[in-house]
């Protein structure tokens, strides 16, 4: 069962909007709003990743940003990419900043924190389709086939070493860690039952695998 997060203790007066570092007004002039917010979820976790931090620039000077976790972006992006889960979060942002319009119909009643449900993985977890050359798990909300995603899709996120996917029928989502082999350091990766040699290769002569030291 996918685990539920909230909006963590420590810091309660960033919204998901400030710590993808984007507006509400921004989005809604967008005419496809995914790729907004996944630019945005891309340059977070390149200024506050522990392993890119370093190689970020003067986005990262404020105090503020530091204290921004990995949960905390994905949170912000799960949530806001999801047209439902965000119109309940700006409705609890609206009953938060303004208490006399809390009430029974507030998303989690009152004085709760906004919750969405991320649950993480690794690439082995997922089935490979080798015809629709798309890698999915199925959903507890029924959908065999809630979480898909493409080669590509790993290959954009190959620098964060994992990559959200939301199901396409409600808004759960996965986090799917993976990390890049290459090709020439250690013939296969150790998994054994293949359906394909694709569903480990990448186009580019690189393996995919569940990520190293992950304690999992």
């Amino acid at each position: 069962m996918s685990p539920t997060f909230s909006i963590p203790d420590g810091a309660p007066h960033q919204t998901y909007y400030e710590i993808l570092q984007i507006t509400p007004s921004h989005l809604d002039t967008q005419k496809d709003p995914s790729q907004a917010l996944k630019r945005a979820y891309h340059r977070a976790l390149l200024i506050h990743h522990p392993d890119k931090r370093k190689h970020a620039s003067a986005a990262a000077d404020s105090s503020s940003s530091s204290s921004i976790t990995i949960d905390q972006i994905s949170l912000a992006y799960a949530t806001l990419s999801s047209p439902t889960s965000r119109s309940q979060y700006d409705r609890f942002l609206l009953t938060r900043s303004s208490p006399s319009l809390i009430s029974s119909t507030s998303p989690n009643g009152p004085g709760q924190h906004f919750q969405t449900g991320i649950q993480d993985v690794d690439l082995d977890d997922l089935d490979y389709d080798p015809v629709r050359e798309e890698w999915f798990r199925s959903c507890r909300c029924g959908n065999n086939r809630g979480y898909r995603f493409e080669e590509g899709d790993l290959e954009e996120a190959a620098d964060f070493g994992e990559v959200m996917v939301g199901c396409q029928d409600c808004s759960l989502w996965l986090r799917v860690r993976f990390a890049v082999v290459d090709d020439d350091e250690d013939g296969n990766d150790g998994r054994e039952g293949n359906e394909s040699q694709h569903e480990n290769m990448g186009r580019d002569g690189s393996g995919w695998e569940k990520a190293r030291g992950d304690g999992s």
